[in-house]
């Protein structure tokens, strides 16, 4: 398994006229690609408060944004869910054998995609079809992870994806031995691979939160 790191543009996109308009930061947390839609859920976080209103206006008049779905989790941060016939590049994305663990803005107003990569054939394929989108993808790292020298990286990596895939919720969004699946893994490698991660985040929590 390797984690590649590419930034990308995304053309006549929402995420890329919001930025240059707002100092901003968009982090995609799940696409999903559908018959004739891309479902998104992002994270908008603005530098000025008195954006996010302007972002969450320009973003519900956008002619190619329906079924929109907004909450402000914070003063200047909003948690977004809508579905969209624009995005060809997520689309590629959501078809393809790389699994997103993060995807941010940039200020110079590109996208920057963290995955997990379990084929370098697929990563491959995936930065060729951006460049045919005119996405203009550049290689920014894809590094091996070993269990030797990279194990806490992988827990934290995994262990996230499981987070906002909906592993962790109540009911589950997704089951053991579908996240198995898409990690190439077995149910008791990704079982213990997240039992490590949980504990790991714990113990970083409690120790940052010390009451005494």
């Amino acid at each position: 398994m390797m984690e590649g790191i590419i930034s990308l543009t995304l053309p006549d996109n929402w995420i890329t006229e919001v930025v240059r308009q707002y100092p901003s930061v968009v982090k995609l947390i799940d696409s999903k690609a559908l018959e004739s839609e891309v479902r998104d859920l992002v994270q908008i976080e603005v530098e000025n408060s008195e954006d996010l209103p302007k972002v969450i206006e320009s973003i519900r008049n956008n002619p190619n944004i329906f079924d929109v779905d907004i909450s402000a989790i914070d003063k200047g941060k909003a948690l977004a869910m809508f579905s969209t016939n624009q995005c060809m590049v997520c689309r590629v994305l959501a078809g393809t054998e790389c699994f997103l663990t993060r995807s941010t803005t940039t200020p110079d107003g590109r996208m920057q995609w963290t995955m997990l990569v379990t084929k370098n054939s697929a990563f491959k394929e995936l930065i060729a079809n951006l460049e045919k989108l005119n996405a203009n993808p550049k290689l920014v790292k894809l590094t091996e992870i070993v269990d030797t020298d990279e194990l806490t990286m992988r827990q934290e990596q995994i262990t996230r994806m499981a987070f906002e895939r909906g592993y962790f919720d109540f009911p589950r969004r997704i089951g053991l031995r579908e996240l198995a699946k898409m990690f190439d893994i077995s149910t008791s490698t990704l079982s213990e691979i997240l039992r490590k991660g949980q504990r790991r985040i714990m113990q970083r929590y409690f120790q940052e939160h010390r009451q005494y």
